[in-house]
């Protein structure tokens, strides 16, 4: 077993890829055992340990991360390239209707083809360097020449490896002159060699020196054991990857180590995705290939921008996107130094973060200075939006303050930004700004600017907002603020003052009322005066009886057009909120019973 298993060994049991992390005996058990680790994590029972003792680390942290298996547990067959472009390409069987293919075994173990109709003509073919009979090949003629047209190709999940290109004893290199994956795929553009059982970067590179024309390479979802490389390795890899401008490495749980050095193989390097690596600082020591104009670290670990260190000085990168990771600062906790990135970068992605305040806003301008397109959706802060009044504000109100804040932003969350829309954004923060400066006293304006950095600049743009404050101006964020005050009277009867929650149910004031007036629910109405006078006619003033018999000379308003009447609201007991049934913070309520 040890000639066929050592650590780091690639395997795949029913389609489910592991590494061997571990290889022996485990106590309370008889015989050897192999520990696995699962490139799904969810598909084992352990994390390396059995009855208290540990035998191996995983690369991820997960529960079920790992398992034991009998070294005599049947594998999945491995395939070659070219077996695996024919097994997705040309896996369909070939048969002629005219002629049934016969196989039979010659002397000497060549294998024959041989047809049922004996007048058909004949021929000879080579597959694999034997001479066989060629009977109905039509059809795999035509497969063999499509896959030679092939441009883009997927073989993700394909159980490949090409062991001729690993690390041997005493070899330097992998072998040179080989032609299998040119003959079988000359005109490859884009290719995908996810998810396989490739174990030395030796062997993707193997793969891509023959392919000429190769524009896109990826390999996510693989571990290699090893992506060291000799000098001599280092030239032909370069010339292998000459062409290549995308490369993606998702999901291989390389260190940044890795991921840096293979990044600089490829020279003409433009885009790098390097998602769900499980990165969580990237030392400042190895920086990636510096023509990268596109660079994705979706869904790591990130907590702030300071960790990105060593992307700071790359000096063409323009589209950075830090997608679902953990953000929520700029500065990690104790620096004092604020990273500054490249002019070039323009477009940034920081939407599935965790950013909850405004300060890592304001901050994007400097961190960022050429920064025009932004996404920063699906973050914390704007799930618990108030205005300086305390009300609620939704989504699209911080995002319109997210413009406000950024000067040069000229696409939020993908959106166009117009002219307009910048006007009115501005405007609306100023407003606001100004709004929460009147809530405070006096003592605390300044603080309170220092919060808006644009404060100046848009007061000298649109004109500095007038900021009016009144000596019984009540915070909206206190406990004052969410109590009403209300005065209670009988007439010619008592009054009362008592103080109940805006969110107060006008059941509850009822409530309130029949115990303070001692009178049934039934018996009462509650009557809200306003103190606001509303016109209306005489006709509306005075029905015909009250007209003729009240003792007011109706002579005197005749000619008069309107009068004006107190407007009154009737709180009809229910559920709705006493809020909504009476304006601000203070009223009069007349208890009328019957």
């Amino acid at each position: 077993m040890a000639t066929q298993y050592y650590l780091g060994k690639r395997l795949s049991y029913d389609g489910q890829l592991c590494t061997v992390r571990y290889i022996g005996e485990v106590q309370g058990t008889n015989g050897e055992w192999l520990g696995v680790e699962w490139d799904d994590p969810k598909r084992g029972k352990h994390s390396g340990d059995h009855g208290g003792i540990r035998y191996f680390e995983c690369l991820r942290k997960n529960a079920t991360a790992a398992s034991f298996i009998r070294p005599t547990r049947k594998t999945d067959t491995p395939r070659s390239f070219v077996e695996a472009l024919k097994a997705k390409y040309a896996s369909e069987d070939f048969e002629d209707p005219d002629v049934k293919i016969v196989f039979t075994t010659q002397p000497g173990g060549n294998a024959r083809h041989r047809p049922s109709q004996l007048n058909k003509p004949k021929s000879s073919i080579r597959i694999s360097g034997k001479e066989v009979e060629e009977v109905g090949f039509d059809k795999i003629r035509k497969q063999l020449a499509a896959l030679s047209e092939l441009k883009i190709i997927i073989l993700d999940g394909f159980c490949m490896e090409r062991p001729i290109a690993r690390r041997k004893s005493g070899v330097d290199s992998w072998p040179v002159g080989l032609f299998d994956i040119k003959e079988a795929s000359p005109k490859a553009i884009e290719l995908d060699l996810s998810r396989n059982l490739f174990e030395e970067w030796r062997e993707i590179a193997s793969i891509c020196e023959q392919l000429e024309n190769l524009k896109s390479l990826r390999v996510d979802g693989t571990r290699f054991r090893d992506t060291t490389l000799t000098a001599s390795e280092v030239t032909r890899c370069h010339a292998a990857f000459a062409n290549i401008k995308h490369l993606k490495l998702e999901d291989t749980l390389l260190s940044w180590e890795s991921i840096t050095r293979i990044s600089n193989l490829f020279s003409g390097l433009v885009t790098l995705v390097a998602s769900s690596n499980l990165f969580a600082n990237l030392p400042t020591m190895h920086a990636p290939n510096s023509m990268i104009t596109d660079l994705s670290l979706e869904d790591n670990i990130f907590t702030n921008l300071s960790s990105l260190g060593p992307l700071v000085s790359l000096p063409n990168l323009r589209r950075l996107s830090l997608k679902s990771n953990k953000i929520s600062s700029i500065k990690s906790s104790g620096s004092q130094l604020t990273p500054v990135f490249s002019q070039s970068v323009a477009d940034l992605d920081l939407s599935y973060n965790e950013i909850d305040r405004w300060s890592f806003v304001d901050g994007l301008q400097h961190t960022f200075p050429g920064l025009n397109s932004l996404r920063i959706s699906h973050n914390p802060l704007f799930t618990s939006l108030r205005a300086p009044d305390g009300k609620a504000m939704t989504a699209d109100d911080g995002y319109v303050l997210v413009l406000a804040r950024l000067k040069g932003i000229e696409t939020l969350n993908f959106s166009k930004v117009l002219p307009k829309e910048r006007l009115d954004a501005e405007s609306y923060y100023l407003s606001l700004v100004a709004k929460e400066v009147s809530f405070a006293p006096d003592a605390d304006e300044e603080k309170i600017l220092r919060t808006h950095p644009r404060w100046k600049e848009l007061c000298e743009e649109y004109g500095e907002p007038l900021i009016q404050r009144s000596s019984n101006q009540v915070n909206p964020n206190s406990l004052a603020a969410r109590l009403m005050q209300l005065e209670l009277y009988q007439p010619a009867g008592k009054r009362v003052k008592v103080e109940i929650p805006k969110s107060a149910t006008a059941y509850t004031l009822l409530g309130v009322v029949c115990r303070t007036f001692q009178v049934k629910p039934r018996m009462c109405r509650m009557v809200w005066e306003t103190d606001e006078w509303i016109p209306t006619t005489r006709d509306e003033m005075f029905d015909d009886d009250e007209a003729s018999n009240s003792e007011v000379d109706t002579r005197d308003i005749e000619n008069v057009p309107s009068c004006r009447i107190s407007r009154e609201v009737i709180i009809i007991p229910g559920t709705k909120g006493i809020g909504t049934w009476i304006e601000g913070n203070k009223a009069v309520v007349r208890i009328e019973t019957r």
